[in-house]
């Protein structure tokens, strides 16, 4: 927010995306990776179609034959390596506990009293690295939009961010306070769900509709067309905040709203992703309005996660400072900020 000026027009999915880059890089491995998100943004977009074209072809070649699309999946799957490579030895060099999820990998022994190599940590540290900003940040962009949209909706975000802050910045202690504001995550995640499809396997043979589903295949499950399905969401492509009110959240059935998948292999981190968008919204709120640009189109691309085809390209309009005179104590230490 720092680097936004009023008037600016501005990618706010390059600039969410950068962010929570930034906020899972520090939470998570507590570095700073500033200086490395476009390298990493440009990685992860190549590896994201390459998963997508892969997933389309009919007829393989064989893993030998090089082809453009294989080479750059080569070199956006190394360059991340090296990326989270860096991470995990400047760590071991400096043999320090920081108390992070890198520490707990590091310090983790097996039975035998056995660690897991520098590989085996690259793997799991990279794959909640890349998860655990990718999919907030296309949240983010996609309710950027739509309160950009639905001005009736974004006046009453304005109205509880205020009311609740009343001019400070959001902390930790805020979160249960900005109930509204997590309605309109849930809905804009109801309506562009980040992870709009994902896959299961049954572990036995299910009768299904009438199908016959053997186990062990693979069964497609699409959020975004459960999502708009009219059955368990009316006028489903209407967006309405009012639907996880809790008179009427607890009312939609467990499984017809799955923005983090469900059952057993739900997101583990879909609680750290809640409490993140919901402090980097009201900060935004805060302190802008914001408005798409003239003419940008703005078009899904359902990739591995749901982004904006041509990014999300809007002009900052600032909202009038409150006072925090009147604001209750607030402990930073005890209550982190964003």
């Amino acid at each position: 927010l720092a680097t936004w000026q009023p008037g600016q027009t501005r990618n706010v999915a390059d600039d969410m995306m950068k962010l929570t880059l930034y906020i899972v890089a520090k939470t998570l491995f507590d570095a700073d990776v500033s200086g490395q998100s476009d390298r990493v943004a440009e990685a992860l977009e190549v590896l994201l179609h390459s998963v997508i074209e892969q997933s389309q072809i009919i007829i393989r070649l064989p893993d030998w034959i090089p082809t453009p699309a294989r080479a750059r999946k080569k070199w956006s799957i190394e360059a991340l390596h090296r990326f989270t490579m860096d991470i995990i030895r400047e760590r071991r060099a400096s043999g320090e506990d920081k108390g992070d999820l890198l520490s707990m990998f590091l310090l983790a022994r097996d039975e035998d009293g056995g660690s897991m190599s520098d590989v085996q940590v690259r793997d799991e540290a990279l794959t909640i690295f890349l998860a655990g900003h990718e999919t907030t940040a296309n949240a983010l962009t996609w309710t950027l939009y739509l309160l950009s949209q639905h001005p009736d909706v974004e006046a009453r975000l304005h109205e509880e961010v205020d009311r609740v802050l009343a001019g400070r910045q959001p902390g930790l202690a805020d979160v249960p306070q900005l109930a509204y504001t997590e309605q309109v995550l849930k809905e804009s995640m109801r309506l562009y769900p980040p992870a709009w499809s994902f896959a299961r396997q049954p572990l036995e043979n299910v009768e299904l509709g009438g199908y016959t589903i053997p186990a062990r295949s693979t069964v497609i499950i699409s959020s975004y067309v459960i999502h708009h399905d009219a059955r368990f969401f009316p006028d489903p492509d209407r967006f309405d905040p009012e639907r996880f009110a809790p008179h009427n959240e607890e009312q939609i059935h467990k499984y017809a709203y799955l923005p983090f998948g469900g059952g057993p292999r739900i997101c583990i981190g879909n609680n750290f992703a809640m409490m993140e968008a919901k402090l980097i919204l009201a900060s935004i709120a805060q302190r802008y309005r914001l408005r798409l640009a003239p003419g940008h189109r703005v078009e899904p691309e359902p990739l591995v996660t749901m982004r904006p085809k041509y990014g999300m390209k809007m002009i900052l309009e600032a909202r009038p400072a409150l006072s925090s005179a009147t604001a209750p104590a607030f402990d930073s230490q005890a209550s982190p900020v964003v």
